[in-house]
């Protein structure tokens, strides 16, 4: 029975592999649709069995009789060419419809794109309202502060404005007092030295009024300033992400809310976006100080390809989501910079650096007129200083501080240079510069 078993199994495994092959089936069902009638009365017909087989096998039997192939379609020829259009045509037929509906099926993308923008900008609102109505929260407090700044700022500034349209006002009448004066002063001889003791006073409170009007000037000024300071308080990450949007939209590119925060945050040197929303340090005044965003190389272009990635954006890499994100922070005067560019642009500040501030100059009657040679010996970010180092050494020459036609002693120079980060691991401010210098030893003939 065992051996009964395998030979039933290998059997019905290769009617089963060859019936899935594809054309195989193709050809089963089509010779089957074709010849249904056949095989209907072969199951189902009356008269026996064996006559009804009999029947069947001189119908079908065109091997015997080849000219069944010409005369009954149905028996091989169109079986086969319904194969033939179930393997070969209807493919290409679909794939022509799917090509046909890829315009809609991207519009229909497109939209959900667009929804999902627009959940999450109204989700935003609706997040900034509560917080707005939440008496508990800190946010409601700062902002009813801002706004209590923002309505002194503008009093002052209309209170200064009405006081220099006054102090105008009086230094056009007190103009037409003095034309009358001047108009007149034949006929007031007699009272010629108090109209001048007046003219004078009149001239000495102009000049004060003036000098008030242009205080006045000055306090609008600083006004406006500080109003604008205040109304920008409002974290400016959202901004950044504003101008992020807009900007990838002009190169036909929609970026996801998620999309976004990963890229603002992987440039500030942030794990993530709600990282960047929880320190303290990230405010407009700390912004103000920020001169240069450090990029890491393996970390930003790992952290911006995964977003495009994650975004299912084709055809542009990390490198032209930095561009995009240069031109955003060019506005705020920010340098996106690699290490070694940071160096070098250090290394031009040092070079007009006033060298006379170094330790050990005041020592030394040389003053330095050129650099002779300034090296770069090493440059690196210290992650548990939170700091871009960079150390110089060199040499510099002048003349003699008492005798100016002499040259005085040649000079080593050992500098080092600091950027401290003032937001996140990328946002470092001016690099300040320290060093010593030193008589150069003169070199030994042998």
């Amino acid at each position: 029975m065992q051996v009964l078993d395998d030979i039933w199994a290998s059997v019905k495994g290769n009617a089963k592999t060859r019936i899935n092959d594809p054309i195989i089936g193709a050809f089963v069902i089509s010779w089957g649709l074709c010849n249904w009638d056949r095989l209907a009365l072969l199951f189902l017909g009356a008269g026996k069995l064996d006559t009804r087989i009999n029947m069947f096998t001189q119908e079908v039997s065109f091997i015997n009789e080849p000219s069944l192939i010409w005369t009954n379609h149905a028996l091989l020829l169109l079986p086969l060419l319904i194969t033939a259009f179930y393997i070969f045509v209807l493919p290409s037929v679909a794939h022509a419809i799917e090509k046909k509906l890829k315009p809609t099926q991207i519009n229909r993308h497109d939209h959900t794109v667009d929804l999902d923008l627009n959940k999450a900008i109204k989700q935003k609102e609706l997040n900034k309202a509560r917080l707005r109505t939440n008496p508990d929260n800190e946010f409601l407090a700062q902002e009813v502060k801002i706004d209590i700044e923002r309505e002194k700022r503008e009093a002052e500034v209309k209170k200064a404005e009405a006081e220099i349209k006054k102090s105008e006002a009086e230094t056009l009448r007190n103009q037409e007092v003095e034309s009358k004066a001047k108009v007149t002063s034949a006929e007031l001889e007699l009272k010629k030295r108090e109209s001048e003791a007046k003219t004078a006073k009149l001239v000495l409170e102009n000049h004060e009024r003036q000098t008030k009007v242009e205080k006045n000037e000055l306090a609008i000024s600083t006004a406006k300033k500080n109003s604008t300071l205040a109304s920008h308080r409002f974290p400016a990450s959202y901004f950044f992400l504003e101008l992020l949007s807009d900007n990838l939209k002009e190169e036909d590119v929609i970026m996801s809310l998620d999309g976004l925060t990963s890229c603002i945050s992987t440039i500030f040197g942030y794990e993530s976006f709600s990282n960047l929303l929880n320190d303290k340090e990230f405010t407009n005044e700390n912004l103000e100080q920020v001169k240069y965003l450090l990029l890491d190389a393996d970390k930003v272009t790992a952290g911006l390809s995964k977003v495009l990635i994650n975004e299912g954006i084709e055809g542009f890499d990390s490198k032209w989501l930095i561009g995009v994100l240069e031109d955003i922070f060019e506005t705020y005067s920010y340098q996106l910079v690699y290490p070694d560019t940071l160096a070098d642009i250090i290394q031009d500040e040092v070079n007009n650096f006033d060298l006379s501030s170094l330790n050990g100059m005041d020592e030394i009657p040389t003053a330095i007129e050129n650099i002779n040679e300034l090296i770069i010996d090493e440059y690196h970010y210290d992650d548990r200083l939170n700091e871009f180092f960079v150390s110089f050494s060199g040499s510099a020459s002048g003349s003699h501080v008492s005798y100016s036609s002499v040259s005085g002693p040649d000079i080593e120079l050992s500098i080092e240079a600091r950027c401290y980060s003032i937001i996140g691991g990328a946002g470092l401010g001016e690099p300040e510069i320290n060093g010593g210098a030193t008589v150069k030893e003169p070199e030994e003939n042998y």
